[in-house]
């Protein structure tokens, strides 16, 4: 890896990162945090409070390929979810799953260190990045980072007709053991079980050990409660209709190559997200955001 200096002031500093294939993130280090964002994907990698575990997880065999996503931190699906696709004449069909900005290279607009946190602002534009989605649209997202972090990503509709698009921030979180994580919020909230088929079911959640991979209907703030590390992850979304709860298991896990050994020991992952298809009229735009907090459990 080559670094080169980036920003620095009396609040932090911040440099670049070139990985291989020449895929460069932006890193940075501050009082409060540090952190780590690539331009594959406009992906977060790394949010770290001080004296604390990094909160997102990232996978030591993360392929930095650009021919593919990077497992873990927070990436982003869109403009579509898992691989369904509305076709223009309103026909469902199969893509490749999540989209193509989490393996399309985003632009840095700008980077502020100030004495509260950090702010990255990156965007993402053009048309005909797929024949399944063809429509010329910019995203841009902001991040913030201190005590905190912020996330919004807005959707521009550039073309002369309406789109629809589904996608999540696929947050990848940190924990001890997903066996010891409760997210008692989700408790008897109505869910698709997408392992079993299964529509609109109701259940207690005694943990998150996988396999497991369901969207909940609901979007109200949601809390990871991590007994191992005696934390609580707490994730508030705006405009985001569901959740997604996915923990592979041992066996899937396996099978990915992007996955080291026993890495589904390591994170739970809870996805602010819109399943269902969204209209972004012409020429206008939409936004997503979530914000997450951590706190040590009170006994």
């Amino acid at each position: 890896m080559i670094s080169k200096p980036l920003l620095d002031n009396e609040f932090g500093h911040a440099k670049w990162l070139t990985r291989d294939e020449n895929q460069q993130s932006i890193c940075f280090s501050h009082r409060i945090c540090q952190g780590e964002v690539s331009l594959h994907g406009g992906q977060v990698l790394l949010w770290q409070p001080v004296e604390q575990h990094a909160v997102f997880w990232l996978s030591e065999d993360s392929q930095y390929s650009a021919s593919s996503a990077i497992r873990g931190g927070i990436p982003i699906c869109w403009p579509w979810f898992s691989g369904d696709v509305k076709a223009t004449n309103g026909e469902i069909i199969k893509a490749s799953n999540h989209g193509f900005a989490r393996q399309s290279l985003w632009q840095l607009n700008d980077i502020e260190i100030n004495n509260d946190e950090v702010v990255i602002e990156l965007s993402l534009s053009g048309e005909q990045f797929s024949t399944f989605w063809p429509a010329a649209f910019k995203l841009t997202q902001r991040l913030i980072f201190s005590t905190k972090f912020q996330q919004i990503l807005t959707m521009t509709n550039l073309s002369n007709k309406a789109v629809e698009y589904t996608g999540a921030l696929h947050s990848y979180f940190a924990v001890g053991d997903p066996k010891q994580v409760k997210v008692e919020s989700l408790d008897l909230i109505n869910y698709d079980d997408k392992l079993s088929g299964e529509k609109m079911q109701r259940s207690s959640l005694t943990s998150c050990e996988g396999p497991v991979d369901r969207i909940y209907y609901d979007g109200s703030s949601k809390t990871l409660i991590d007994n191992a590390w005696q934390r609580a992850i707490t994730v508030t979304s705006d405009n985001c209709q569901q959740w997604v709860l996915w923990n592979p298991g041992k066996t899937a896990a396996m099978a990915m190559a992007d996955m080291h050994q026993g890495s589904e020991q390591e994170f739970v992952c809870l996805e602010a997200a819109n399943t269902q298809w969204q209209i972004i009229p012409s020429q206008a735009s939409v936004s997503i955001s979530q914000k997450v907090t951590v706190k040590a459990l009170n006994h």
